[in-house]
């Protein structure tokens, strides 16, 4: 190692004082203005990059594609909230046409919220 590196090793105070350039995520982009407009459009169910990277040229975007298609692939690879799949009506259809007593008692609580809602 060269001395700066040494010395800049021994200088942080801690390990986030260490990350410079390209790997500090407080740094501003092009993107982040339209972020929003991304998101708004992700969440609408469009997922293809090159369509939104068409559709925020015209709202003034300068940058480039890849700036977009790796701003959606990085919401593509992230951790999405888990939500339990609602019963499928055949086996709705079952619990309705069946004696309440001869259901288990999750069966029971399950048929119950599915005709509150």
């Amino acid at each position: 190692m060269t001395h700066r590196t040494v010395k800049s090793l021994a200088d942080a105070a801690k390990p986030e004082d260490l990350f410079r350039g390209q790997w500090q995520h407080n740094r501003t982009s092009v993107l982040d203005e339209y972020k929003p407009y991304l998101d708004e459009r992700w969440d609408e169910g469009c997922t293809n990059a090159w369509k939104l990277w068409e559709e925020t040229v015209p709202l003034g975007y300068r940058g480039n594609y890849g700036r977009v298609s790796a701003y959606l692939r990085q919401k593509r690879t992230s951790p999405r909230l888990v939500t339990a799949q609602p019963p499928a009506p055949r086996v709705v259809t079952r619990w309705i046409l069946s004696r309440p007593e001869t259901l288990t008692q999750i069966e029971q609580l399950r048929l119950k919220a599915v005709l509150t809602n």
